[in-house]
């Protein structure tokens, strides 16, 4: 048998077998355009026509046509890691399992050697159907069965990605980059299927498999120097005795906590759980949730934590995505075949903590991945966000050094642990800090949220700006100033002014305003309503992305428009799984780069403006669409809440459309009246259309969906229409 990227004949008494191509000079086929890696090729020819090499080093891609050649190739590696990530969930056999995560892990390979060999910063292109364009792709349906049917859908897809490629080649530009690279890529594919078909009569005689062999990283000795396990660090110092997590009637100490965090890991090790393995963690908030949450970080695996409510289509797209090894579920009924055999039910769980015995956190690199965390989805599909080990370092800085958290304090966060902002702030902050964090399993609601700071004696409150607005609307701000909080701190959406002073004159203190983001899992600028703006946390640095962003000096010209900023520290994520164009658009050079817009205040602070879709122009005016909405709501009584977007007039001119929540037990409200306000407004700023609704349109979150808005006006203003 031979090999086939050498085409040497295999050492058939040695396994695995490393390929002699793992060598990092690389050779180009004058006449198939492959590309090779090795030192001895020029001596042998082309492995693969024979043809005359010449050494091989393209530099980083300058043609756009060359560029998108690249990304439509990660695309297709894209589609069939899902494939076999999917293959892997749904294989009875552990043989077969174990060779399908293999062929995920080599088209992982693939698309990184792409990457470094054309000098581009891609990672995967995240698609929630990225299975279904797999198997069309191939030419197959999604009903494979054994070994040998999903042998032939792999050798397929590689073989039609190779075809895809040449016929696309022929019909570039003669000469061109673009040809040069599908050329490439049509041979490259072309070794893929060879390997494929090497690796499936190897199967058939039962012998070890070529691919994945010799890559898993070597293991890391504990206590070196450049190694670290973020569970461990989160759980370090403090007394063991005090009080960590409290959940209803339930409390654990700190010391519990951490014996209990590693039986958690020896258990996820006896599963299988290695370093890099992903679980996902699919509960309520509680103190189970907690713990296995850190015990797949102390075994080393990757954690991601799930909506327990997640819609199913999105929940699919994760599924299909992430490849998880395991997903701890209070149930599987809503995880669909095959991934339902991953599901480990809280129950069992339960039962094997019982007996587990505590096992040494596994040391990692600080920049291996340790979680995900999905943004919040406002601008299309959620995306994973990986953040690495080292975040664990210095996750409490904004927390000890610029909100005074201390190891005396009980940490409440309304929202759900899935979401960044109280995993980062109340989870992670209060173990570094060593408070005591309450926890509370249910969805939460203003009257739910005031109770349990009421029962358990909360004293700082890390909520949104919706909930808060609920306390006020209904009359429960007031129970919180006998209760003895201490500090209100808002994120996850913008904070409006008119809130926030109702706030200070019904119960004598400030709300707190943070903007943070699940790439940077921190409050990176804190408004603590000192007169300075969001002023920059400790660890953190912002500077301008461009030269739209207002200048710093005095006296400088005002821009035309607020502009982006790009934040460093150790807590930004390493980037998004599988959205290369995301990635290019928001992570720089390490940092990163939200899509939010901010502009410069006196003092060096910064002043949130919106985002790139709620700062507009209308009739040529800057409108900022959350102010706009903000005075709407406050100055027209019977208004809840309401949103604005831009939509096209039937002239093509972009306009203003508003969208409004009536409050509960109001009147009616007369369109009159609403239009009377609404016309008080500068021209630029005056709705065209007023739409009332039940509810706006909103993530798990709590954060407002402004796009959904533009269809459900398109949909409301075609009724319009077909009635008169």
């Amino acid at each position: 048998m031979l090999c086939p990227k050498c085409h040497r004949p295999l050492d058939e008494g040695v396994e695995p077998y490393i390929c002699c191509a793992g060598a990092t000079l690389r050779w180009h086929c004058r006449s198939c355009a492959k590309v090779s890696e090795g030192f001895a090729f020029p001596y042998g020819g082309c492995p693969l026509c024979g043809g005359e090499l010449e050494l091989f080093d393209p530099g980083p891609l300058g043609d756009a046509a060359a560029m998108n050649a690249v990304r439509k190739a990660f695309e297709i590696e894209l589609g069939g890691q899902a494939f076999y990530h999917r293959a892997v969930a749904s294989a009875p056999d552990p043989a077969l399992r174990e060779l399908f995560a293999r062929f995920a892990a080599m088209e992982r390979e693939h698309m990184d050697t792409l990457a470094s060999r054309y000098h581009v910063d891609l990672a995967p292109v995240f698609d929630a159907h990225a299975v279904e364009h797999a198997v069309v792709f191939a030419g197959r349906d999604r009903r494979v069965g054994d070994a040998e049917d999903l042998f032939r859908v792999a050798i397929d897809m590689e073989e039609r990605a190779a075809s895809f490629f040449e016929a696309t080649a022929a019909s570039a530009a003669a000469g061109s980059a673009a040809q040069r690279l599908y050329r490439e890529l049509a041979a490259e594919e072309r070794e893929h299927a060879a390997l494929l078909q090497t690796e499936q009569a190897r199967w058939r005689e039962g012998k070890s498999g070529l691919l994945g062999a010799g890559h898993e990283p070597p293991p890391l000795a504990a206590g070196a120097a450049t190694t670290m396990n973020a569970a461990q660090v989160l759980l370090a110092d403090h007394d063991d005795a005090r009080v960590a997590l409290v959940c209803g009637t339930e409390e654990i100490s700190r010391g519990e906590l951490r014996a209990a965090v590693a039986r958690a890991g020896a258990k996820w090790r006896a599963r299988g759980v290695g370093r890099g393995d992903r679980v996902a963690i699919k509960l309520p908030d509680g103190i189970d949730w907690v713990v296995a949450y850190l015990g797949v970080i102390w075994a080393g695996g990757v954690v991601v934590g799930v909506n327990p409510r997640v819609p199913a289509n999105e929940w699919l797209a994760i599924l299909d995505a992430a490849g998880f090894l395991f997903i701890l579920a209070e149930a599987g009924d809503d995880t669909p075949a095959p991934w339902s055999r991953q599901v480990v039910s809280l129950d069992d769980w339960r039962r094997e903590m019982a007996d587990a015995a505590p096992s040494d956190a596994e040391p990692m690199r600080p920049e291996d991945p340790v979680l995900w965390v999905h943004s919040s989805g406002t601008s299309g599909h959620p995306k994973a966000v990986m953040h690495p080990q080292r975040i664990a370092r210095e996750i409490e800085r904004v927390g000890r050094e610029r909100l005074g958290l201390t190891a005396d304090d009980r940490i409440y966060a309304s929202s759900k642990l899935f979401f960044a902002y109280p995993l980062a702030n109340c989870i992670f902050t209060g173990l570094k800090v060593g408070a005591t964090i309450i926890l509370d399993p249910q969805w939460p609601t203003a009257q739910g949220v005031v109770a349990t700071i009421m029962a358990r004696r909360v004293n700082v409150l890390f909520s949104v700006p919706s909930l808060y607005r609920n306390l006020l609307k209904e009359g429960l701000a007031g129970q919180l100033a006998q209760c003895g909080v201490r500090l209100y701190v808002s994120a996850g959406e913008a904070l409006p002014a008119t809130l926030r002073d109702e706030w200070k004159r019904q119960l004598g203190r400030t709300i707190v305003n943070g903007f943070g983001a699940s790439e940077t899992l921190a409050l990176v600028l804190v408004d603590s309503d000192d007169g300075h703006g969001l002023r920059v946390s400790p660890g953190i640095d912002v500077t301008a992305l461009d030269e739209r962003a207002p200048a710093s000096q005095p006296g400088s010209p005002a821009p035309e428009a607020p502009g982006r900023i790009l934040i460093r520290g150790s807590t930004i994520a390493l980037g998004y799984w599988n959205r290369p164009d995301a990635q290019a658009a928001h992570f720089l050079d390490g940092a990163f780069a939200p899509s939010d817009l901010f502009e410069r205040v006196d003092g060096g602070g910064w002043r949130f403006a919106g985002r790139d879709d709620s700062l507009v122009k209308v009739y040529g005016r800057w409108v900022d669409l959350v102010e706009l909405e903000q005075r709407i709501a406050l100055t027209c009584p019977g208004i809840a809440e309401a949103a604005a977007v831009t939509v096209p007039d039937a002239d093509g001119v972009d306009a203003v459309a508003l969208f409004f929540v009536a409050e509960p037990g109001a009147p009616v409200l007369d369109a009159a009246t609403l239009r009377d306000h609404a016309d008080r407004l500068p021209p630029y700023q005056r709705p065209r259309w007023l739409h009332p609704v039940e509810a706006l349109p909103r993530t798990p979150t709590g954060k407002l969906v402004r796009r959904r808005l533009r269809d459900l006006h398109a949909t409301l203003a075609a009724e319009a229409a077909t009635e008169d």
